[in-house]
């Protein structure tokens, strides 16, 4: 799944020049995400994310949020604000996707599609997100019918599972998240590299996941702004959305590390309200990640590899997908 990345950045190197135009320090963000095993070769567990996602320019706030943030004072004491909406759709199948009546011991076929709006609080060397997602989860989510879409065109294996999926329900989950920073520049001339840190503490509570997670992120790169890293789709070690564009090109490189105490897997135990298939979820799970993200004027595209470990009993294998960001101020 080279080429297409690479055919990204050539579009990125080619439009930026483009959208130079007189730029403002405070624009919105469109932000598209996808993620799928494909970029790892292989098609099983969390196969699919879909993220589309808009976050309101600095301090420009609808009545909702103006509201809330005005009651989160004892959160954070952020000057700079930013609202997010986001639509989204998630999958999950089992390992052989060829049966139709998937083995007990294996996960179940889901499809999660959910809307989310969210707060972000920006102080610079500290980031506070408040988000809840509500959607649903069975035929509702058009997992089935997006699955074999894609497999019909792209010619791989169709999925005869999905009449076995999780039981039509209504799911939702509020996710919380603080991120903190610290960064400097190489002390040696070289290329004018910055490098900065990023430890986070989170978690999320509902019907859908609920967990507590902490990890750190890491980059090297230049120019790197009021970034935090690209956006991924939860419960992923995830970036704002927002980013700071630079003059002309820039560049990182970054790693990361999340591990989760799970209390609860709606994708893994199956339905909250209504009998389905269910396995026990493991309680400890963790992701590793690493990536590039190039920046031309005010678009940006990440790639991340992710490497997750196993979330069931008896499931033995580490999963691995790939994320590709797509980043726009407008």
């Amino acid at each position: 799944m080279r080429n297409p990345f690479l055919l990204a950045v050539g579009v990125l190197l080619m439009t930026g020049p483009a959208l130079a135009a007189p730029d403002s320090d405070n624009r919105s963000t469109l932000s598209f995400t996808l993620e799928n095993d494909l970029f790892a070769g292989t098609d099983r567990d969390y196969t699919n994310g879909v993220l589309f996602q808009y976050i309101g320019a600095k301090n420009d706030l609808p009545d909702w949020a103006r509201w809330s943030r005005d009651r989160l004072g004892w959160l954070t004491d952020a000057k700079d604000w930013h609202v997010s909406y986001g639509l989204g759709q998630n999958m999950y199948t089992p390992q052989d996707i060829g049966l139709r009546n998937p083995p007990p011991d294996d996960r179940p076929y889901a499809g999660f599609l959910y809307g989310s709006a969210g707060l972000i609080a920006n102080s610079g060397d500290q980031l506070d997100i408040l988000q809840v997602d509500v959607g649903v989860v069975g035929e509702p989510s058009l997992a089935e019918e997006a699955q074999k879409f894609v497999h019909s065109v792209i010619g791989s294996q169709n999925p005869e599972g999905w009449d076995t999926q999780l039981e039509n329900e209504v799911a939702f989950r509020l996710l919380y998240e603080r991120t903190w920073k610290a960064g400097r520049k190489l002390p040696v001339d070289l290329f004018d590299l910055e490098v900065d840190f990023t430890p986070h503490v989170g978690g999320a509570l509902g019907t859908v996941e609920t967990y507590l997670a902490a990890g750190f992120g890491a980059r090297i790169g230049q120019d790197l702004g009021d970034d935090f890293g690209p956006p991924r789709v939860r419960p992923a070690l995830s970036g704002p959305g927002f980013f700071e564009d630079q003059d002309g090109f820039s560049w990182y490189l970054f790693g990361g590390l999340q591990a989760r105490a799970v209390g609860r897997d709606l994708f893994i135990e199956g339905n909250t309200f209504r009998d389905s298939p269910g396995l026990d979820v493991r309680r400890i799970q963790g992701d590793l990640q690493a990536g590039v993200a190039v920046q031309v004027f005010r678009t940006e595209i990440a790639f991340t590899y992710v490497v997750r470990s196993p979330q069931y009993i008896g499931q033995e294998h580490f999963a691995r997908f790939g994320s590709l960001n797509f980043r726009f101020r407008l």
